[in-house]
């Protein structure tokens, strides 16, 4: 079982990074999360640095699928 088959629901994403993260998921590029959160695009992929790392996922389509299975997203 990998880490990332292991992610529990209780995983701490900050407000920020779920917001982020859904974004993302969403299919929405830096620059356009950037842009609705008010935030610069290197700030959005820190944060995109953070969810990868906290969920064990090495992409973002992976780090959705990991947080969709958790009930991270909702």
């Amino acid at each position: 079982m990998s880490m990332r088959d292991s992610v529990q629901p209780e995983t701490k994403l900050t407000e920020r990074e779920l917001d982020v993260l859904k974004l993302a998921a969403n299919g929405l590029r830096n620059s356009e999360i950037a842009q609705l959160l008010k935030i610069s695009e290197y700030t959005v992929a820190d944060h995109m640095k953070s969810v990868l790392k906290r969920l064990g996922a090495t992409t973002r389509v992976e780090a959705a699928v990991v947080a969709c299975r958790a009930g991270l997203l909702g």
